[in-house]
């Protein structure tokens, strides 16, 4: 398609649902092709090809760093931690520092402090449901926000954001809700493109590039800063309750220092904290899918009632394949980055699996890459390619079950996905995000049954994908899941 003189190509993927515009490229031009960038900027290179992408990751990640708009954007939304530090030996550093505290092991020590944190949240959404008559439509991403700030808040280091009279909490919810709305407004999209063209624009005091740091600024204000100085203060005393919470864990058990806390590994990024609303968001599409599809809620519903108790996190790893499914089908549907974006440092050579038609008519397996060339992988196209998935807009958990498409069809990622990116630069938290995914679904699969509230719901793009819902054809829409929940 043409290009706008000023836009490029990408007000198309602006205007579009979430990864529309790469997937009709995809079936036109294969999975690598370039498109035009805004104001003139060189072009974008879109990489969808795994073999390419495995590269790129695994291989070359490093040659690769974030590009303009998204390195500061990453420093808004989670400080200047590990997803925000570049270069190969400062951040294997910065991750060799904060790894440890997130392994599967650790996690399971936690686990019964997530599991009540839970639990607690559920049954104060019971209480506020039967205060309704029984029935009520409810913001499902506001409750599944409590419940994974809670959690996190506890095994982060054991502080109580669900209290009575706890204030934070609130704030937080109430700064990420205000921040989302700010990036995803047209302001927005015009925001990001003049950043990639003239990065001095990320210093100065534009309120849909500042507003992003919301949240942020809101957790650093409320308590990471101070509880940070209290542990400080009290570091022979760290561990005197004997209670268990990440901080605890890299300071005694790991002896990483407060310094290189403070320096590296940072509290609000080590904890998963700042991007507690990633694992919030894709527990409330869950919520969604399931209200919208009564026999798979059922489905889920039985497999869990079956287990002799609340499940455990062996049960989660082991006992529950149509749970995992269900998280897996949702991660594949809503990936929280929908569109990765880096910028090469140097000339390189991308190899592709499929070879792909260049202008001249002749055709390559292979990409030239030239220094400063943004390279964008659309993460929400990939994970929904027509030639890939068998239906692939449609939310359909046993398709997990199946017959898998071939391996040399998908991603090198987790569960052959990149919901959580791949190589080097993955994410740390997986192990807490697939966790608290299925301990909060359960918690609430298991004391409601979820109807469809009837409302027309799209994607936004912010830190993360986002929905956005419209109550009417007036309706200028708002971040929200609204879902009819019953008191089981």
């Amino acid at each position: 398609s043409s290009a706008h003189a000023i836009w490029g190509h990408e007000r198309q993927v602006y205007i579009k649902p979430p990864g529309e515009a790469y997937r009709e490229w995809m079936q036109q031009l294969g999975l690598a092709f370039r498109i035009k960038a805004a104001f003139g900027a060189p072009d974008n290179l879109i990489l969808a090809d795994p073999v390419g992408i495995t590269y790129l990751l695994r291989k070359r990640v490093y040659d690769y760093p974030h590009s303009a708009i998204v390195r500061p954007r990453v420093a808004r939304f989670m400080g200047e931690g590990l997803g925000w530090v570049e270069g190969e030996q400062e951040h294997k550093e910065m991750r060799r520092l904060s790894m440890p505290a997130l392994t599967s092991d650790n996690i399971r020590r936690m686990s019964p402090e997530i599991i009540e944190r839970a639990e607690k949240v559920a049954n104060d959404l019971v209480d506020s449901v039967q205060r309704a008559g029984g029935q009520d439509e409810i913001n499902i991403l506001h409750w599944t926000g409590k419940a994974v700030l809670s959690i996190v808040g506890r095994v982060a280091f054991l502080y109580d954001f669900d209290s009575d009279n706890n204030e934070e909490g609130q704030k937080i919810l109430n700064a990420r809700k205000k921040s989302i709305s700010q990036v995803t407004r047209y302001t927005g999209f015009l925001a990001l493109m003049l950043l990639r063209r003239f990065s001095i624009l990320n210093y100065l005091p534009i309120r849909a590039i500042q507003g992003q740091s919301l949240a942020k600024d809101a957790i650093y204000a409320g308590v990471a800063q101070e509880l940070l100085s209290r542990r400080e203060e009290n570091s022979r005393n760290i561990r005197a309750d004997g209670a268990q919470d990440l901080l605890t864990i890299l300071y005694i058990d790991l002896h990483v220092s407060i310094l290189s806390l403070r320096n590296g590994a940072t509290l609000v990024e080590v904890t998963s904290i700042a991007g507690f609303e990633t694992t919030a968001t894709s527990i409330a599409y869950a919520v969604w899918e399931l209200g919208r599809h009564p026999d798979k809620q059922r489905r889920l519903r039985e497999e869990l009632s079956a287990l002799p108790g609340e499940p455990s996190m062996k049960d989660m790893q082991e006992r529950l394949p149509y749970l995992d499914a269900v998280l897996k089908e949702t991660l594949r549907l809503y990936p929280a980055l929908a569109y990765m974006e880096r910028v090469s440092t140097t000339s390189d050579i991308i190899p592709l699996r499929d070879p792909v038609k260049l202008s001249n008519g002749r055709t390559t397996s292979e990409i030239l890459v030239h220094p400063g060339q943004t390279v964008i992988i659309p993460i929400i196209a990939i994970h929904r390619q027509d030639d890939v998935w068998k239906d692939p807009d449609t939310f359909r958990p046993e398709r997990w079950l199946e017959e898998m498409p071939p391996n040399d069809r998908l991603n090198t990622g987790w569960e052959n996905m990149l919901a959580f990116s791949d190589g080097p630069r993955s994410c740390i938290g997986t192990h807490l995000a697939v966790f608290n995914f299925k301990i909060v679904l359960s918690s609430l699969v298991t004391r409601f049954y979820f109807h469809d509230a009837k409302l027309s719901m799209s994607l936004k793009i912010s830190s993360s994908l986002q929905p956005w819902v419209y109550r009417n054809e007036q309706d200028l829409g708002s971040n929200e899941l609204p879902v009819i929940l019953h008191a089981i």
